[in-house]
């Protein structure tokens, strides 16, 4: 672009954020005072209607080839200000938003100190907008398809939606059955339970031919861009296939035989087992970690339905979309940690869950060591909130609800049992505020405590435990016959290796991080990959499932289409610059960047389409041969020289 710079400045009130801190209408008066600046104005609400066409008038009254915003940030308003500017026929790339609301306004409190600071940051802007350079936005074909990781609840609602609108699903489980724990564990409400919804789901997924269900598999490589992905999934030997009646005969014979992570470790179950009663796929499978190879379970079954030389298989799916629904593992005490793994009648609340259970090793009943408990007490926010040196710093957010649904449960069942929850806050949010209340008519003890933890005592006696009750600041003493502890929720073992795989990014508290936290909670930052139930931190079911279904909306706009724009403020190579050192192919993050062959020189090529615009690479690059569309060096420098008040025509 080498006509001379026209550029229009507005400058929002953003009601009194804005205009209650910083004089906006002398920020306008000085932005009338910069280079190439034709108009300048001030608004009450820039992003409003009305605001919008005040921008669309003055580019075509005053012919402005340059649009500067200041206003709020960059991520709230700047799609509606490039569209508005697109709209009045200029290229929308050529707006720069400075932002003196969150960069300003929000953060001081003197209003001419602030107001200084907001004309400087015009200033910037003004500065940086006199090199803007128009770009055109690229186009690819998507393909119509995605690929689920993880076949919990949210996983399963996610397919679920996006097979109802036309699009193919391949839902991989590394599991020999989908479901996750809300199979076997967890309320709705007080009266849904988690694995009935599974079920329905089972049935929704059985009849829909555009979900493929892939059990004991798992994503190892994935390549390719938002719309045109390369996934390799391995899928380990089940050694059972459909031909398999539950005729249970196999298990019989099995002789191996570990702790069944169905039940928590409740009870035991066989090398090849059923996962649960109505599990799916519904028939058996083979741990291939454990099985000795004995051939028993083979020559006992008469319908032909095992293969012990099935062999592991690597097929490739070409998806659109990801969505990454893998879940998360319970927090397990360390051994002493309040007495668990020393006394058989501490256990944790996912153990408790599952022994109510009409289908766990107790068929619903309460036995806990042998007998039904006449004392029982949770202890709260095990492995949350810092309580204990293995502890993490969040709130798992369903343990008190859980705790609280179960201690009601059992006052129902049982009500001659005294039920005692030790907490050190109560976070029944939303509607199950009302199972506290429900709780307390049921005379469920509740005992508060601060920073000193409970303490656990196993002794000749029996169980006790000792606490400070801060509500009435005395030290007692509860003899009790089991313990619960009410276990949080931690990021699943294995998400170093889903990193790995699918370049997402790792959040603070180990689990997968949201592009952003409020306006983008399940997308990831690599366009294209979606984030969907606990992955992005502690849920309960319900949230997970709307969680599956917000990502699956997100997946669909994405591919309803059939093509996808991608953004043009990316890497760009100098070709006449570039050495072919090849140091931006080593820090980009995205594997967007290759170093090919021009006439015998060695000159690195950027895929636009993987291209995320990160920045990395044009950091890295000795010779400034690799720059940045939308933020190169002499935009940047621009920028900078006119913060140290540096002149601003160069």
């Amino acid at each position: 672009m080498t006509e001379e710079p026209r550029i229009g400045v507005y400058v929002c009130h953003c009601g009194f954020n804005i205009a209650g801190t910083v004089d906006v209408k002398k920020v306008a008066e000085f932005a009338k005072t910069l280079p190439n600046v034709v108009v300048a104005k001030d608004y009450v609400f820039m992003c409003s209607e009305p605001g919008q066409d005040l921008i669309k008038a003055d580019i075509k009254a005053h012919n402005l080839n340059r649009v500067v915003v200041s206003a709020c940030s960059p991520s709230l308003h700047e799609i509606t200000f490039r569209t508005a500017v697109s709209e009045a026929g200029l290229n929308k790339y050529l707006l720069e938003m400075a932002n003196i609301r969150e960069h300003c306004s929000w953060v001081h409190h003197d209003k001419e100190k602030a107001t200084e600071k907001a004309k400087e940051i015009v200033r910037m802007a003004v500065a940086k907008a006199r090199h803007l350079e128009p770009l055109e936005e690229l186009e690819v074909k998507a393909e119509p398809s995605a690929l689920v990781l993880g076949g919990g609840v949210a996983g399963m609602r996610a397919a679920l939606e996006l097979a109802n609108y036309g699009f193919n699903v391949y839902l991989v489980e590394k599991a020999p059955t989908i479901g996750g724990k809300a199979a076997l564990i967890g309320y709705i409400d007080p009266k849904t339970k988690g694995p009935d919804v599974v079920s329905k789901m089972f049935d929704r997924i059985k009849d829909c031919p555009r979900i493929q269900v892939l059990t004991n598999a798992e994503l190892i490589q994935l390549s390719g861009f938002a719309g045109n992905y390369n996934a390799k999934i391995r899928i380990n030997p089940r050694y059972v296939n459909e031909k398999c009646t539950l005729c249970g005969e196999c298990e019989e014979v099995c002789p191996i035989e570990v702790s069944n992570e169905y039940n928590f470790g409740l009870n035991k179950r066989k090398a090849i087992f059923l996962p649960f009663s109505n599990a799916y796929p519904p028939y058996y499978a083979i741990d291939y970690r454990v099985c000795v190879k004995c051939g028993e379970c083979e020559k006992v079954c008469r319908f032909g339905a095992i293969n012990l030389k099935e062999e592991p298989k690597t097929i490739e799916l070409k998806v659109g979309s990801v969505i990454i629904a893998t879940g998360y593992d319970p927090y397990r005490p360390f051994k002493g940690e309040y007495g668990y793994g020393l006394h058989q009648n501490i256990i944790t609340l996912f153990q408790l869950e599952r022994l109510l259970d009409p289908e766990s090793p107790t068929k619903g009943e309460l036995i806990i060591g042998g007998k039904v408990p006449k004392s029982i007490a949770f202890i709260q926010c095990v492995g949350s909130r810092n309580t204990t040196p293995g502890a993490k710093e969040y709130c798992s957010r369903m343990c008190c609800t859980t705790a609280i649904n179960s201690a009601i449960k059992i006052k129902e069942k049982y009500p001659d049992t005294n039920v005692y929850i030790l907490y050190k806050d109560i976070m029944t949010y939303g509607s199950d505020e009302t199972l506290y209340e429900e709780a307390g008519k049921k005379l469920v003890q509740f005992i508060k405590f601060e920073d000193k933890i409970p303490k656990v005592s196993i002794t000749p006696e029996g169980l006790f435990i000792d606490v400070f009750e801060y509500t009435i600041q005395e030290n007692i003493r509860i003899p009790v016959d089991a313990i619960v502890l009410s276990i949080g929720m931690l990021p699943p073992r294995d998400i170093e290796e889903l990193i790995a795989v699918t370049r997402v990014s790792c959040g603070g508290e180990g689990f997968v991080r949201e592009a952003h936290l409020k306006l983008a909670p399940v997308e990831a930052p690599t366009k294209g990959i979606f984030l969907a139930g606990c992955i992005t931190g502690p849920k309960n079911i319900l949230e997970s499932i709307r969680m599956g279904s917000a990502a699956a909306a997100k997946a669909m706009s994405l591919l309803s289409k059939g093509k996808i724009t991608i953004e043009p403020m990316i890497a760009q190579v100098n070709e006449e610059k570039c050495s072919g050192c090849a140091i931006c192919v080593g820090v980009c993050p995205y594997s967007a960047i290759s170093i090919k062959k021009v006439n015998g020189d060695r000159i690195a090529y950027v895929e636009k389409a993987l291209c995320m615009g990160c920045g990395t690479c044009n950091a890295a690059c000795p010779s400034g041969a690799m720059q940045h569309l939308g933020f190169k060096d002499i935009q940047l420098l621009a920028q900078t020289r006119a913060v140290f008040g540096g002149e601003m025509n160069v």
